[in-house]
């Protein structure tokens, strides 16, 4: 039978749950940090699109602008005799060019040339072919310089020209009826106002941007957070049961360590009734001899059988009453009174005090009470094997738990048990007194559990040793 087989198995499920967890909360930390990545990068894109969209606004605008001024002041630079397209453009720039915000305007003809330089503060570039092409098709080229220098138009020296964020647009020139193109018109802006919008643009995007991070990660945090108590309480329930596959798995190592015990104690017991009586009876026809030196020596032999052949006619007793079915109760007070009265003799040998108290009567089955009564007598004998002699005191209590059971303790004010003797208390074949067998606290164990209770030690030191049983009531 592979006892240790549960036990690895339920332990390695526990590590597995454990590893889980782990990974689970690396996994959870990587998803906040993906989304981060993606909320950033999405709102970057719509940071990109809607400035886009905000410039070819001002371009649209301006060239709606400049379209309008064209047709109002048409006729008026004819009355004029402003009538060659040159100058008339050359008005119109300048007329646009009192717009607010502007800074510099140079016109192009549709060759491409420039206009006499009188009409612009600096020289420009004219477009390139590619924009000459967009501007055929009535569309604004704009460009906008967050940190552009007044040296660029004005040679001014960097260390004295600050930097200004400056809107480029060029708009095609022509006839509102008409859609050959006369030329166009590069204008130069101050690019404050559209900085300014751009900044609160960034401001809500960034705002907006978070609250989206925040919202999905509380909410991956949550489903997360979920999963992780789930998991938390199947790991608890999986430690819970493997601490149960512990017990069992000792449990069941024990029980097959002592079962055999108890066929070859039924045996032994059969076996030494006789011989004990036999040698009973030698001892009380030779203790009346004439030989004081060994009169003390053959009462305490005598003493000894007596013991011997009561502890038997108990066992044999406990066998007849289990298997021809007689039931009747006995109190805890009794109980305890029966094994003080089983040990008196053995204590007063041992020059050491026996006690017993009892708080309140509860009832137990004789079958109960008759293990009860074998688990206190092994305890209580050790308890005073263990005390001084002369000082020794060993106290046997009872008390009730709630109408739920019974709690025995023995206690004795010994030196305490052996580390060794800690570490493998109830294993069979390990004894702390010389000579002993080391089976008595496996076999009280096991009877313990046969009662559906339990036995363990509550203390062990240079104050004393006691233990206690747990008997549950059964009775009612």
């Amino acid at each position: 039978m592979e006892l240790g087989k549960p036990r690895d198995q339920a332990t390695g499920i526990v590590k597995s749950s454990k590893r889980t967890g782990l990974i689970y909360g690396l996994l959870l930390a990587a998803v906040v940090v993906v989304l981060g990545i993606a909320v950033t990068g999405i709102t970057w894109w719509l940071r990109s699109g809607l400035q886009e969209q905000i410039l070819q606004r001002e371009g649209n605008s301006l060239y709606a602008v400049t379209i309008m001024q064209r047709a109002l002041e048409g006729e008026r630079l004819a009355d004029i005799g402003l009538d060659h397209e040159d100058e008339q453009l050359a008005m119109l720039a300048l007329q646009t060019s009192r717009l607010q915000g502007v800074i510099d305007v140079q016109v192009f003809d549709s060759a491409g040339e420039p206009l006499p330089d009188s009409i612009a503060l600096v020289r420009i570039t004219p477009p390139t072919r590619l924009e000459w092409d967009l501007l055929r098709a009535h569309k604004s080229i704009v460009s906008f310089g967050a940190n552009a220098s007044m040296e660029k138009m004005y040679g001014i020296d960097r260390n004295r020209g600050a930097p200004i964020p400056l809107l480029e647009i060029t708009v095609p020139l022509h006839r509102m009826e008409e859609t050959a193109l006369e030329g166009a018109a590069h204008f130069v802006i101050d690019g404050k106002p559209l900085a300014g919008e751009f900044k609160k643009l960034d401001h809500r995007l960034i705002q907006q941007a978070g609250i989206v991070w925040l919202l999905a990660s509380l909410t991956v945090v949550a489903g997360a957070g979920w999963m992780l108590a789930r998991l938390s309480r199947t790991h608890a329930a999986l430690e819970a049961r493997t601490q149960d596959l512990i017990r069992a798995n000792h449990e069941l190592s024990l029980a097959a360590k002592t079962s055999a015990l108890g066929a070859i104690t039924a045996h032994l017991v059969h076996g030494l009734r006789n011989p004990i009586a036999g040698l009973e009876s030698y001892i009380e026809e030779h203790r009346n001899l004439p030989t004081s030196a060994t009169s003390g020596a053959w009462t305490e032999a005598t003493a000894t059988a007596g013991r011997i052949k009561a502890m038997i006619n108990e066992v044999v007793n406990l066998m007849q009453e289990e298997q021809s079915g007689v039931r009747y109760e006995l109190t805890g007070q009794e109980v305890l009174g029966v094994v003080v009265d089983r040990l008196a003799q053995f204590a007063a040998t041992q020059k050491v005090q026996l006690e017993s108290k009892s708080h309140g009567e509860g009832a137990l089955t004789n079958h109960q009470a008759g293990l009860v009564a074998a688990i206190l007598s092994n305890l209580a004998q050790n308890a005073c094997e263990a005390s001084p002699a002369d000082t020794g005191k060993v106290s046997l209590t009872m008390k009730l738990i709630d109408d739920k059971g019974m709690e025995f303790v023995v206690a004795d004010n010994g030196q305490g048990l052996p580390d060794e003797a800690r570490r493998r208390l109830f294993s069979p074949g390990l004894s702390a007194k010389s000579g002993g067998a080391g089976i008595g606290l496996a076999i009280s164990r096991q009877l313990a559990v046969h009662l559906g209770g339990n036995l363990e030690l509550v203390t062990t030191g240079p104050a004393g040793t006691s233990f206690r049983l747990y008997v549950p009531n059964t009775s009612r």
